[in-house]
């Protein structure tokens, strides 16, 4: 049977970039989306015109039943075994310590930590192979801003660490954790510049640059627990503020 690697969150940003760079080293990449069918359709085609292999999948990852079956529907599907996982989709909304509140709280934790833990944990079960889980540099550089995220990134990185012992041999459990990389509903495109041009580097990381970590991990056969930073050196700067509120009163 043919081996398969989910990426979630994979029609867009710096999931897309994933999705591409495995295609184009020979994985086939199942495309995970929620409402954004379009993209993913059209990166499937893509990629399939590139002559990569893709197909795509909806989940809603704050469902939790539909979490639960997702690596079984899309080996049924597609007659696929599924081998990868790159935990990739995220939640991010901005809450602070002042702000902050159960239900975004909760739908951080279950979309950003626990949906990940399930999706591995129903891999294992069914062979084992590897996973991917997207961090963020704040887990080493933290602050109150977007407070409900940070926390669930942090969940996410313990996570990594439990089951890379818990799910060995037969479940490899590694973490990318990226800077500043795009700009976002939160961060334009000045903001993102000067806060990586005053990174240790002088500048921050590409998508291409995320990818190529997950690139490595997916096929370092004797990497498991690991964590590579993606970030310019960023994590080493403790700010007050995330840079979408640079300058703003603390």
């Amino acid at each position: 049977m043919e081996e398969a690697v989910i990426v979630t969150g994979g029609s867009r940003r710096i999931g897309k970039r994933i999705c591409q760079t495995l295609a184009s080293n020979g994985f086939f990449v199942i495309i995970h989306y929620n409402s954004s069918s379009s993209e993913a359709d059209s990166l499937a085609s893509t990629i399939r015109d590139q002559g990569g292999k893709a197909e795509t999948v909806d989940c809603d990852l704050s469902n939790l039943q539909d979490v639960e079956a997702l690596i079984y529907r899309t080996k049924t599907l597609f007659k696929v075994k599924v081998a990868g996982l790159v935990n990739n989709a995220s939640m991010y909304s901005y809450d602070d310590v002042n702000t902050i509140e159960v239900e975004k709280y909760s739908g951080h934790m279950i979309v950003n930590a626990y949906s990940p833990l399930i999706l591995s944990r129903e891999l294992h079960k069914t062979g084992g192979g590897w996973v991917v889980n997207i961090l963020d540099f704040k887990i080493k550089s933290p602050n109150s801003d977007f407070l409900s995220y940070t926390l669930s990134k942090f969940s996410l990185s313990s996570i990594t660490d439990i089951l890379a012992r818990e799910l060995a041999p037969s479940l490899r459990v590694n973490a990318v954790a990226p800077g500043h990389t795009l700009t976002s509903d939160y961060l334009d495109e000045d903001k993102l510049e000067s806060v990586n041009s005053t990174a240790p580097l002088g500048f921050g990381p590409s998508p291409e640059d995320v990818a190529d970590a997950v690139l490595y991990l997916a096929k370092a056969k004797s990497v498991t627990g690991q964590t590579i930073y993606v970030d310019g050196g960023e994590r080493f700067r403790q700010q007050m503020r995330d840079p979408a509120f640079s300058g703003d009163q603390e």
